[in-house]
């Protein structure tokens, strides 16, 4: 990436003449990895949304297959939701950097909700070497997959504030939508 000169969002966004458009997923569909059943996307929120100097986010779920007849702390409202787990979402700003971490509430992203301890003990499935590959951009989830485990003590820390703000609210407040922030550290 960095021999071609391209940052790893603009690896994502529509190439012109297409233009970017706010709160779509990008790549259309998400990037779900065949093997795994883990995904990805990425957004962005109105600038009025979102912190000064950010671009978007790249959001990253495990299959809710993974958490077999594991009970939820909450379920999707709309009807036939994706069969996902939210384990956290990496920030970008507009240079193309990645700059912080974050842990949503569910209402956020309409997922199967579930204590951060179920998530942690699952966080070796989230491998997205494949995710993207029939939308020719299979490199962009091994370099989540790679960000993901090089950060997995700030994940699973991650989690486990989410759970204690959770604690002081519910999964559908929303004026709780983050719940916890970490910054991205190599």
């Amino acid at each position: 990436m960095a021999g071609e000169g391209r940052m790893l969002i603009e690896r994502v966004l529509p190439p012109p003449p297409e233009e970017f458009t706010q709160w779509a997923h990008y790549p259309k569909g998400d990037a779900i990895d065949p093997d795994s059943g883990a995904r990805w996307f990425y957004h962005a929120h109105p600038p009025e949304q979102r912190e000064p100097k950010e671009h978007g986010h790249f959001h990253m779920f495990l299959p809710l297959s993974a958490f077999g007849g594991l009970e939820p702390l909450a379920t999707p409202e709309k009807d036939d939701p994706a069969k996902v787990v939210h384990v956290a979402a990496l920030c970008f700003d507009t240079d193309g950097l990645p700059t912080h971490w974050i842990a949503t509430n569910q209402w956020v992203t309409e997922e199967f909700m579930y204590p951060a301890e179920a998530i942690i003990a699952r966080l070796d499935g989230l491998d997205m070497p494949r995710a993207g590959e029939a939308k020719g951009i299979a490199y962009l989830g091994k370099w989540l997959t790679c960000a993901l485990r090089a950060s997995r003590d700030d994940i699973e820390a991650l989690l486990l504030r989410r759970d204690d703000a959770l604690a002081q609210t519910t999964p559908r407040d929303h004026d709780a939508e983050i719940l916890a922030s970490l910054p991205f550290r190599v």
